[in-house]
């Protein structure tokens, strides 16, 4: 009883975490770590260069 139980939540954990994973926005887009560091890089200068209003 307890190897189908432990067998059955394993194999239920998994599924939850496949579903999840299928239904994510970005795997639908590639894109590349440079691009990425590109954005990032982006707009971190924008953030610098907006005048604060503090």
């Amino acid at each position: 009883m307890v190897d189908n139980f432990s067998i059955g939540l394993t194999h239920l954990l998994m599924a939850i975490a496949l579903w999840r994973l299928l239904y994510r926005d970005d795997l639908d887009r590639e894109v590349s770590p440079r691009m990425l560091w590109q954005q990032r890089r982006d707009a971190e200068r924008a953030a610098e260069d907006a005048p604060s209003d503090a």
